[in-house]
């Protein structure tokens, strides 16, 4: 019984996450609604204890979430500051108050 109500779990969050064919096709082997040959076997057998079962769609599941919810690369702002001590410090080539509203700007779009 325990093992109907996980697989449920996971067609619900299959259901959620559509886009991968691969764990909607793991989940029609594991029901019994698809035939596993030698070759796609090796693909969902994830864990490789041998056989295909509801570890595997777990396991597909995390993995796919994980991706998922990996941070995007946070994007790098103009250092203002470091604009305007070069205009104080008239650092050459020196920055006019135009950059800085430009900088200012960027940072704001992003």
């Amino acid at each position: 019984m325990k093992k109907i109500f996980t697989l449920l779990f996971c067609v619900m969050a299959v259901a959620a996450y559509a886009d991968d064919a691969r764990i909607d096709q793991c989940i029609n082997i594991v029901l019994g609604n698809e035939n596993a040959t030698m070759l796609t076997a090796q693909n969902f057998d994830v864990n490789n204890d041998g056989i295909i079962d509801i570890n595997d769609v777990t396991q597909m599941i995390s993995e796919n979430l994980a991706t998922k919810r990996a941070p995007a690369k946070a994007k790098q702002a103009i250092d203002v500051d470091a604009i305007i001590k070069d205009i104080i410090d008239d650092v050459p080539p020196t920055p006019n108050l135009g950059d800085v509203n430009e900088a200012i700007s960027k940072n704001l779009e992003e």
